[in-house]
């Protein structure tokens, strides 16, 4: 249902239960129902229609947080090598 949510930015409730192999459009529209509920896609349900109409998604990669995140983990595993190269530097003061 993700899937189909991304490839169509319209696709009737007919035709998604003929591609989930679903019995009727109407078992189809409580799927999709559910599935926006939990926030597995996002999209709304057009009743008089039939029809679900997938929303926008942006595209988290214009943003500057993956870059941010990415930072974020680098910085923490510099952290730690540096932390290790500091405890192997300098034996402990029993070792004499």
């Amino acid at each position: 249902l993700r899937k189909i949510s991304i490839s169509y930015s319209r696709i009737s409730l007919q035709d998604i239960a003929t591609k989930l192999h679903i019995p009727s459009a109407t078992a189809a529209e409580y799927i999709v129902a559910k599935a926006i509920r939990d926030g597995v896609i996002e999209a709304r349900i057009d009743h008089e229609k039939g029809w679900v109409t997938s929303s926008e998604v942006l595209d988290l990669y214009c943003s500057e947080e993956p870059q941010k995140a990415f930072h974020k983990r680098i910085a923490f595993c510099l952290d730690v090598h540096n932390e290790a190269v500091k405890s192997m530097r300098y034996p402990p003061d029993e070792a004499y």
